[in-house]
């Protein structure tokens, strides 16, 4: 296996998309079981964590020695995160503007959103693009991601277990009145996401032979299942904490769940690898992060005001438009500035 390439995690976040989508827009009827899992689909974004860090352990692992590696690596993934971000962030601003005037966000809104710090705020989290509080934890990543995969990759265990530390200590120094935003909603709660994809990549790349156990996917799949499953019986039917029930399944489980199937859909060949390489979801995983920043905001306001307000047909809209963004606006700009960069060397 020399393929730097997954097709079918390319897929895979299509449907990570998708959970985030229905959970924003229950179809189901408030009293069902369904609909209790319905809400539960925010374990998308866990997906989206893990898949990063593995993601970007494969390919960049040891291309990270050096200073203009990492300059290289900070402007991939500057180039692939911030202009449609900025884009779309200035027509909302615009629009906020051109409607209320003067009842605009204020400095320190704008200033927090533009330079993604607004979601270590929890007055601001949600502000601007609501969702795009996961792209300052995206960015806590990036920051730490080339120290953090080589103390992975040379098994400096004790420094981990300090890094690890550290942020629970930040966890309680930094957010001890909001425990439980500083939990779900920044690095110092995230963390062991992106740490199980670095190590499950880390572990395929030394271990890069076909294993003779073929049922890592489905295992991790019905795995998943599970454990929201579980959380939701536990949570809605046992009255078991919330707080510590989403802590050791959200936080702890589930991310070791997903990070066993990146190992399966990157060596298996199965009904889900295939389902996962389809050409169309292909297309809808690659342009799933323009998907992930319009399904809540000015797109799908607009959308449900003028053309329909239908889950399924707003849906379907919604990826258009996202397929649009990355074929014309996000993609150009991505190699736009990759490639102005290269000119100058």
């Amino acid at each position: 296996m020399t393929s730097s390439h997954f097709p079918s995690l390319t897929g895979l976040r299509a449907f990570a998309a998708l959970w985030v989508y229905i959970h924003h827009y229950n179809p189901f009827p408030e009293s069902s079981f369904l609909y209790q899992l319905a809400r539960e689909g925010y374990v998308g974004v866990t997906v989206f964590f893990v898949l990063s860090g593995f993601l970007i352990t494969w390919n960049h692992a040891d291309k990270l020695s050096s200073t203009a590696e990492l300059k290289h690596f900070f402007l991939l993934r500057f180039a692939r995160i911030v202009p449609l971000y900025w884009l779309l962030l200035t027509g909302l601003y615009g629009l906020q503007w051109f409607v209320k005037g003067n009842g605009t966000a204020t400095f320190l809104a704008h200033f927090s959103n533009f330079s993604l710090l607004k979601g270590l705020i929890p007055s601001l989290v949600f502000s601007g693009i609501p969702q795009s509080w996961s792209l300052t934890v995206e960015l806590c990543f990036y920051f730490l991601g080339p120290w953090w995969i080589s103390l992975v990759a040379r098994r400096r265990w004790w420094v981990l277990v300090l890094l690890y530390s550290s942020f629970m200590v930040g966890l309680f120094v930094l957010y001890k009145d909001y425990l439980s935003f500083g939990s779900f909603y920044t690095i110092f709660g995230r963390f062991f996401e992106f740490g199980v994809g670095i190590y499950a990549a880390l572990w395929l790349r030394k271990n890069q032979t076909p294993s003779t156990f073929q049922f890592k996917t489905i295992m991790a799949v019905g795995g998943a299942i599970g454990v929201v499953i579980g959380y939701v019986l536990a949570v809605y039917h046992e009255q078991f904490s919330v707080f510590y029930t989403e802590w050791l399944l959200y936080n702890l489980l589930l991310p070791v769940v997903i990070g066993f199937g990146l190992v399966g859909l990157s060596t298996e060949n199965t009904f889900i690898n295939r389902l996962l390489s389809h050409p169309l979801t292909q297309t809808l995983g690659k342009s799933s992060y323009a998907f992930y920043l319009i399904h809540i905001g000015p797109v799908a306001v607009v959308l449900q005001r003028y053309v329909s307000n239908n889950g399924v047909v707003l849906f379907i809209l919604l990826w258009i438009v996202a397929y649009g963004l990355y074929r014309w606006v996000e993609r150009p700009l991505y190699f736009l500035i990759i490639d102005a960069k290269a000119q100058k060397y």
